[in-house]
């Protein structure tokens, strides 16, 4: 057996080093998170095989679970909730929110009628459609003779495939964790590749298992379980933690990388040599720069609010550019400064300016908030 994880920095090529890490002879599964993630591993399957190897299947994690976990157990899923009949309709999956077990109206809470509880099938699904969000909710919960759904699926999934992988597991949370640990157990052949650092910035499924720890710091704020704490997480599953082979970045420059470091507590290194410079912007600079549309700019959020080519730090995951302006938040006022400390800032927080810095491949230009409100007006849209 061989069940390995990667954690890696920010462009250390995780996608890269997944993709042409497979043997094409063998039959591959490679799964994500986001339809974003899946387009970049099939440019880099072309990149490396001039097309996608006949036996290797990319799916996103929830298109692969439906077809090929919740489709093929059904009648099991079914005797489960003792329910004879069910019709999937469409793409037998629905986006939607689940309704909640009770509604808000003023200052009184009231039951909601069309909430189905956990223990019916009507919970995990609308009008056919399973609830893309409860999916891995429904296959922990199903067992079959005292045999949990997710047991069985996965070890029959050892015939199917030869080896699977997960790129940007670090973003799977809560429920979706819990059947990636059931993957880890059951698979004979897995490699998971993600950066512990981009956890927790996506515009959903940014809390719970396995970051959130119910145990609060002095201040009564509940903490976030720590880099070493995460690898002996993984190490307690038996699974073999490699932190050396991406742990440098083929996209950042030295120096900021340097700066992240020292800045941010986020070790980075650089493996490559860029020429680039972290640049704080005042006075006029501020105004050329952001006028300057070859230059990405990175707010925190509502990037559409403004005129200039902007993007949220968060949603700049994944991204490459030249260079990049950085609009810092209030957070990071004395971010310039000798005595500046990350540590009263959320993990939250500086996971996504980390983010946002580490998208360079060229120069950091910083704006501080309080420069850049002087002269916010002038470049908000009327929304």
């Amino acid at each position: 057996m061989d069940k390995r994880v990667m954690l890696a920095v920010a462009g250390a090529g995780k996608t890269y080093t997944l993709c042409n890490s497979i043997d094409i002879d063998k039959k591959n599964l490679i799964l994500a998170y986001t339809n974003e993630n899946i387009h970049n591993i099939i440019n880099e399957l072309l990149n490396a095989y001039g097309q996608i190897p006949e036996k290797t299947t990319v799916m996103t994690f929830d298109r692969f679970i439906y077809n090929y976990i919740v489709c093929p157990y059904e009648a099991t899923i079914r005797r489960f909730f003792n329910c004879e009949e069910f019709k999937r309709k469409g793409t037998g999956i629905t986006i939607s929110d689940p309704p909640k077990s009770s509604i808000q109206k003023g200052e009184f809470r009231y039951k909601n009628p069309i909430y189905c509880p956990k223990g019916e099938l009507g919970h995990y699904h609308k009008e056919g459609r399973y609830y893309c969000s409860l999916m891995s909710d429904l296959i922990m919960s199903v067992k079959n003779r005292n045999i949990n759904l997710a047991k069985k699926a996965i070890t029959n999934l050892n015939v199917l495939f030869d080896k699977i992988l997960i790129d940007e597991f670090q973003d799977f949370r809560n429920n979706d964790y819990e059947l990636i640990d059931a993957f880890i157990k059951y698979s004979n052949n897995i490699l998971l590749v993600g950066d512990y650092y981009q956890h927790s910035v996506l515009g959903k499924n940014n809390s719970g298992k396995p970051f959130s720890k119910i145990k609060k710091n002095e201040s009564g704020k509940k903490q976030i379980l720590g880099y070493y704490e995460y690898i002996k997480l993984l190490e307690a599953k038996g699974i073999n933690v490699d932190t050396k082979t991406l742990s440098k970045t083929r996209r950042c420059p030295k120096e900021i990388c340097q700066f992240i470091s020292n800045k941010l507590g986020i070790e980075i290194e650089a493996d490559n040599e860029h020429n680039g410079n972290v640049i704080f912007l005042e006075d006029d600079m501020i105004i050329k720069i952001l006028d300057d549309d070859s230059i990405i700019k990175l707010v925190r959020e509502e990037s559409h609010k403004y005129f200039f080519k902007a993007v949220n730090w968060s949603y700049s995951k994944g991204d490459t550019y030249s260079n990049t302006c950085v609009i810092l938040s209030d957070n990071f006022k004395d971010i310039d400064k000798k005595e500046f400390s990350p540590h009263e800032i959320s993990p939250q927080t500086i996971n996504k300016i980390y983010v946002a810095m580490s998208r360079t491949a060229g120069n950091l230009y910083l704006i501080k908030w309080n420069d850049f409100k002087k002269i916010q007006n002038k470049y908000r849209k009327i929304v």
